[in-house]
């Protein structure tokens, strides 16, 4: 209960910092984008190895832009199964900072690196939380005003905890973009 409650804190903590961000980027007229992606995602060199593949993924991002060519985004997710008396949750949590490499006026265009940190965990029949740190490039490609297609690569770093190991994940997304301006 102690580590849910952590989890749901620091994700309120996540979302206030998120939104002072957005308050900042409002007020200098920069666009908010909002997204959604799919994901493939493999452990490299750990075991058990698995594969993931989440059509659309179960988190959302939001990014904020400060500049024309940095923007802050944070994502989240909160995954619930019942039954049988029993409950299974799963959360993650993402902070990463977006560096474009087109200096366009136009959001949504050209190619990105983003560092990120987070943590994810899951809660029943055993709790466990680790967080991670990564890299990804990727790029946005516009397909109408404020629409785009989001293509990313990325590299992850889980750290071990107690009762699990760390490992390393090699992913791929793409997804879809929406942007306020």
């Amino acid at each position: 209960m102690v580590k849910r409650l952590s989890v749901v804190l620091s994700t309120a903590l996540l979302a206030t910092l998120a939104a002072s961000a957005g308050a900042q980027a409002t007020q200098s007229e920069n666009p908010v984008e909002l997204g959604i992606d799919a994901v493939i995602a493999s452990t490299v060199g750990s075991s058990p190895n698995f594969t993931q593949i989440s059509i659309p993924d179960a988190e959302f991002r939001i990014g904020f832009f400060v500049s024309h060519d940095l923007s802050i985004e944070p994502r989240a997710g909160v995954a619930s199964i019942s039954g049988g008396g029993s409950t299974f949750t799963t959360y993650n949590g993402e902070l990463g900072l977006l560096y474009h490499f087109t200096h366009s006026e136009r959001p949504g265009t050209g190619v990105y690196v983003r560092p990120f940190a987070g943590f994810s965990g899951a809660s029943g029949g055993g709790n466990d939380t680790q967080t991670h740190i990564g890299i990804g490039l990727g790029t946005k490609i516009p397909f109408a005003e404020r629409l785009a297609t989001r293509l990313e690569a990325n590299y992850g770093h889980s750290f071990s905890t107690g009762s699990s190991t760390g490992g390393n994940v090699i992913g791929a997304s793409i997804g879809l973009s929406f942007f306020t301006r």
